[in-house]
């Protein structure tokens, strides 16, 4: 990912460039869709539409986070919203979406002008900023896994990013299997006679966590290679939510390439989907309990 960021104390205006693996109408509907606008930003009612006011909310409380009106829409090329927070009362700024072809993908621009100038709107200027990098490293990542078709999933859990972090990588005997056998940098996660061993690396950020499967053995019924997980990532993307946190797991390399897509798929419904949220919200978590 290639991005720039350009504020200066005489222009405000927020801008971010960023190189998708993804062609302009798929990075369209990411920007447009209100099925997809929740996986990397805030989730709305309604796809958006020329022309329409658009309210942006919380996926955990429904309070709105951002909203104003969708003023001109060229769909896979441009798009310009006027957009307001709660801290700017009231007063409206001007984001703008730039498509254009890159080799490999689309490059995406965004601006965001018209923000306060002085000291005191300065603040918010950064607090957008960061949350605008935040928000374009999830579409940079979800994107790819779509072009890819790698399993992807979001939850949404009243835990603070801290907890989700320590829950995912030292607590994964109450949410995946009760056998975990942890290393220096790694773990190995076991399921009966199966298993996978990952090395651990941080991200981009320290809520940004990736493991490289070294070493797999899943013995899966109508798979011949018991090692096709080897060499598959997982990227753990946790990101503050308010009060809580938005969790993103893609399985980078778990697509059709690998026999295993469908059984592997349903069991990260299982285990990520559905018992890591419950683990991280007061819920009875369901880990592998097989010796």
């Amino acid at each position: 990912m290639n991005e720039t960021t350009a504020i200066t104390a005489a222009d405000t205006t927020i801008r971010k460039t960023v190189f998708l693996a993804a062609d302009k109408p798929k990075v369209w509907d990411f920007l447009t869709r209100a099925d997809k606008l929740g996986r990397w930003f805030h989730p709305t009612d309604e796809d958006l539409a020329e022309g329409q006011p658009y309210t942006l909310r919380n996926a955990l409380d429904g309070d709105r986070m951002c909203w104003g009106e969708v003023q001109v829409m060229h769909p896979h090329d441009y798009m310009r919203w006027s957009f307001t927070v709660g801290p700017m009362e009231g007063r409206m700024s001007t984001v703008e979406w730039q498509l254009d072809e890159a080799p490999g993908g689309t490059r995406l621009t965004l601006t965001h002008s018209g923000l306060p100038v002085g000291g005191e709107g300065y603040g918010l200027v950064l607090a957008l900023d960061k949350g605008w990098h935040g928000f374009t490293g999830n579409l940079h990542d979800l994107a790819a896994a779509e072009d890819a078709g790698d399993y992807s999933a979001t939850i949404v859990v009243d835990a603070k990013p801290e907890d989700a972090k320590a829950a995912i990588l030292d607590q994964m005997d109450l949410w995946w299997s009760t056998r975990v056998e942890r290393r220096d940098g790694g773990a190995t996660i076991r399921f009966n006679s199966s298993h996978v061993t990952y090395d651990f690396a941080e991200g981009d950020s320290p809520l940004h966590l990736n493991w490289t499967c070294t070493d797999a053995r899943m013995i899966i019924d109508g798979v011949d290679d018991e090692t096709e997980w080897t060499g598959t990532r997982l990227l753990w993307r946790i990101a503050p939510l308010g009060s809580g946190s938005r969790i993103t797991l893609i399985h980078e390399g778990l697509n059709t390439d690998l026999a295993c897509l469908d059984v592997c798929t349903r069991g990260w419904g299982l285990f990520f989907e559905t018992s890591l949220k419950a683990h991280l919200t007061g819920g009875t978590p369901t880990p592998e309990t097989s010796s």
